[in-house]
């Protein structure tokens, strides 16, 4: 199964869909960033930007860190922590959330299990719709998705 046959799986078709055109955008127009392997937040902020043509309405954030106007925090581990997910689709405060993003490159040697407990956390806690984690090839393998996982609660 390809990355995008995981993304469009999503069971709302416009999330899956923007997801993968917002990433097809970030590949052809910010390739470069991949190949330098620039930071995990630039990349991040390039792709928010091709997100937001896609949801109209709503704001798409980078590093968000409210629920309305107090520090966003879930109990993804042992006891609850402040969480700044990397990339977030919602409307400021508001208890409408649409989507939750973790971004790692693979250049990133950490695991995706805490990425996946705090995007199951940022659903189960947070009325997140969507959670879904990428890791993004950088260097020779730009352009690629080796891993990709929509989150349950």
């Amino acid at each position: 199964m390809t990355y995008r046959d995981t993304i469009t799986g999503c069971p709302d078709q416009h999330v899956g869909n923007a997801v993968v055109s917002a990433l097809d955008l970030l590949f052809q127009n910010d390739g470069n960033l991949l190949s330098v392997n620039a930071s995990e937040q630039a990349i991040a902020a390039r792709f928010a930007g091709y997100l937001q043509g896609h949801f109209p309405g709503y704001d798409v954030d980078v590093e968000y860190n409210r629920m309305g106007d107090v520090p966003k925090t879930v109990a993804w581990s042992d006891k609850p922590e402040r969480v700044y997910p990397d990339i977030i689709v919602h409307r400021r405060r508001t208890n409408t959330n649409v989507l939750a993003i973790e971004l790692k490159k693979t250049s990133n040697p950490e695991g995706k299990a805490n990425d996946l407990l705090k995007l199951a956390a940022y659903r189960r806690e947070l009325g997140y719709l969507h959670a879904l984690f990428l890791r993004l090839g950088v260097g020779d393998i730009v352009g690629s998705v080796p891993e990709c996982e929509w989150v349950s609660p």
